[in-house]
């Protein structure tokens, strides 16, 4: 619980004040501490939106399945390491409306990229901007008429 203070002075310009914390426990205007924030980020990696905000519900969690699917992206967007072998799978951001493609360092387990569709040329501009990548691995769960389409179109690597 933050503990609030309040100002009696008049000239002052903020009249309420509250606790702060270190940034390993709560980082400054945050909602949650960042061992929760973990906690959530690993529940939508697991589970993704649905089931995962389901799950945070019967844990006392309060995140919508927006929420879950916010914090991997936010924690997606940045790697510092060249990428070798890659995977590239969709997604759905929302089922039956919109989709998304996904990137995934195979090596490190970790997701490198969400791009914003499902597109060919806007994973043709992603490979391109990482031109470290020797190995990519196919698509998993699309049709096979659109997976053989990915698979001619696609420019071999190396």
């Amino acid at each position: 619980m933050v503990r609030r203070f309040w100002c009696d002075a008049a000239a002052c310009g903020r009249k309420i004040f509250a606790e702060r914390f270190s940034d390993e426990v709560l980082p400054t205007f945050a909602r949650r501490t960042s061992r929760l924030e973990q906690i959530v980020h690993h529940l939508g990696l697991a589970l993704g939106g649905r089931p995962g905000a389901g799950l945070a519900q019967r844990l006392m969690l309060p995140v919508s399945r927006d929420t879950l699917l916010r914090v991997i992206r936010r924690r997606a967007t940045t790697h510092s390491y060249s990428l070798s072998v890659i995977g590239i799978d969709d997604f759905a951001w929302r089922r039956n409306h919109r989709y998304g493609t996904l990137v995934c360092d195979l090596e490190r387990r970790r997701i490198v990229a969400l791009l914003p569709d499902r597109e060919q040329a806007t994973a043709q501009t992603w490979l391109k901007m990482n031109g470290s990548i020797r190995i990519r691995a196919d698509l998993c769960d699309v049709d096979l008429t659109r997976r053989a389409a990915h698979r001619r179109r696609m420019e071999p690597i190396g």
